[in-house]
């Protein structure tokens, strides 16, 4: 038997509803495309709601999750980050009203089991012109672009 959903005002979000777009850019979130040495990228993403009804997502530190890859080179993960307050938090995303979260910096390091930022003892990526590219996760959702951005 067929049997179709039925969306729920507050009820959690279906993913396959969700649009999740990977930025990089500056602090106070403007996109950019390359830095020069000394500047840090930042990264955030936005989130749309694209049903027809209001619904509940968590977009937390403990869902929220940003990958760094150069060609087949996977460079950084948020996901090796030690030390970091995972925490919850859920909002209600409203039908198509975009929402961003607060852009992080990345130190310009690889990561590996052993953490993801220059105290934890992370090599520097390259630059003088090297490509690489963001994703975003967010509660299991992947950013649907892939945002690519040059380090000189």
């Amino acid at each position: 038997p067929n049997q179709t959903n039925t969306l729920v005002a507050g009820a959690d979000c279906q993913p396959q509803l969700l649009s999740i777009e990977a930025h990089v850019g500056t602090a106070d979130a403007m996109n950019q495309g390359s830095f020069n040495p000394g500047d840090t990228p930042y990264f955030w993403f936005t989130i749309t709601n694209t049903g027809p009804v209001d619904c509940t997502f968590n977009v937390g530190t403990s869902a929220t999750f940003y990958s760094v890859t150069s060609g087949s080179d996977n460079v950084w993960s948020s996901k090796d980050c030690k030390g970091v307050t995972r925490t919850d938090y859920v909002i209600t995303l409203m039908p198509n009203k975009p929402m961003s979260n607060p852009p992080t910096d990345w130190q310009r390091v690889r990561s590996s089991g052993s953490g993801c930022s220059i105290t934890d003892g992370q090599p520097a990526v390259p630059a003088g012109g090297a490509s690489y590219v963001l994703r975003a996760e967010v509660n299991g959702v992947i950013s649907e672009n892939t945002t690519q951005f040059v380090l000189n």
